[in-house]
C-alpha cells in the first residue's frame, strides 16, 4: 500500500502520521541524530522533577532511546509509540538490563488505556502533529488520566519564530553510514503563515515520488498559554536550552534564546497545585 503523503493530500490530517514515521524509522534507522540528546533529556528529566526514582510516562517514544536513558538512571519508564516499525525498534532495547525498568508499548496515546499515574509525564519534539483540538485533548488526558497530583509534564514545543525565519530551506543529506535504509534525500523546509504550521519534507533524490512529510503546529508561548486554558495544567516554567525564560514579565522583549530556537520546553503542573 502507498504510504498516505501529506503535500499530495493537500489538507491537514492525522492519517499521514503512521506511514511517514514507519518510512523515516527505514530512513533514518533507530538512532537518534545526536544519541548525547537522550542523556541530556535525562538530565533534564531530574533537574526539572527531582532525582527520584520516578515512575515516567513518554509520549511518542520512538525507538525507544530517549526511555531508556531514564530507564539507566533508575526510573520506571513506560513508552507510548504509534509507528509500528519504531515500536518493534524500540523491544531492541527494552530487553537490556538496567537501573530501572522499560516498557514500550504499540499505542495511540489518544486513546490508549495505562494502569496507575505518573510523575512525569515527557513528549519531546512531537507536540503539536495534531490539530489545536486534539492538543487540547492530549493535555486534559495528561492531567486528568497520567499525572500524579505532586506530578509534572515536560513539552517539547515548536516556536513560530523559527519555522518563519527559515522557511525555504534546502539541503542535500548523504546517506547515513550504517543504516541500510538509507538513501540520499533533499529535504526542504516550509511554512504555512496561516495555520502556524511548519512542514518538514523528505524526497529521496533518486525516487522523487516517494517524497513524505511531516508538520508540526507551532505555538508562539503566548498562543500555547491559551491552549492551556480549561486543560486543568498551569504553566510552570518555559525554558531554552536550559536557560528559563520570564513570561509573566510585562516587558518588551525582541532579543533572548527563543527567537533562535527550534523549540523551546514547557514545564505543566496540575492547576491544582498553583
Amino acid at each position: 500500500m502507498t504510504p498516505v503523503s501529506l503535500l499530495q493530500r493537500g489538507a491537514y490530517s492525522l492519517d499521514w502520521v503512521k506511514d511517514f514515521y514507519d518510512q523515516t524509522g527505514i530512513w533514518w534507522g533507530a538512532e537518534t541524530d545526536d544519541p548525547a540528546e537522550d542523556v541530556r533529556r535525562a538530565a533534564t528529566v531530574e533537574r526539572l522533577c527531582g532525582p527520584g526514582p520516578l515512575r515516567i510516562l513518554e509520549l511518542g517514544a520512538g525507538a525507544g532511546r530517549t526511555a531508556a536513558a531514564l530507564a539507566d538512571r533508575g526510573h520506571t519508564v513506560i513508552g507510548v509509540e504509534l509507528s509500528p516499525l519504531r515500536a518493534r525498534q524500540a523491544q531492541e532495547v527494552v530487553g537490556i538490563a538496567r537501573k530501572g525498568s522499560l516498557t514500550v508499548l504499540e499505542a495511540d496515546f489518544y486513546t490508549v488505556e495505562l494502569a496507575g499515574r505518573f510523575d512525569v509525564v515527557c513528549y519531546w519534539d512531537g507536540f503539536g502533529i495534531g490539530s489545536d483540538a486534539d492538543h487540547r485533548r492530549l493535555l486534559r488526558r495528561i492531567a486528568r488520566d497520567w499525572l500524579t497530583p505532586t506530578g509534572c509534564a515536560l513539552v517539547d514545543v515548536a516556536s513560530t519564530t523559527w519555522a518563519a525565519r527559515h522557511a525555504g530551506t534546502e539541503e542535500v543529506l548523504a546517506p547515513l553510514q550504517g543504516v541500510s535504509g538509507s538513501v540520499e534525500m533533499l529535504r526542504r523546509w516550509h511554512f504555512d503563515a496561516l495555520h502556524g504550521r511548519w512542514i518538514d519534507e523528505w524526497q529521496p533524490t533518486a525516487a522523487p515520488e516517494n517524497t513524505l512529510a511531516q508538520t508540526i503546529r507551532c505555538y508562539t508561548p503566548a498562543d500555547f498559554l491559551l491552549l492551556l486554558e480549561g486543560a486543568g495544567l498551569a504553566l510552570q516554567r518555559i525554558e531554552v536550552d536550559g536557560q528559563a525564560l520570564d513570561w509573566e514579565a510585562n516587558r518588551i522583549t525582541t532579543t533572548g534564546p527563543l527567537l533562535e530556537a527550534y523549540s523551546y520546553l514547557v514545564q505543566l503542573i496540575p492547576a491544582g497545585q498553583v
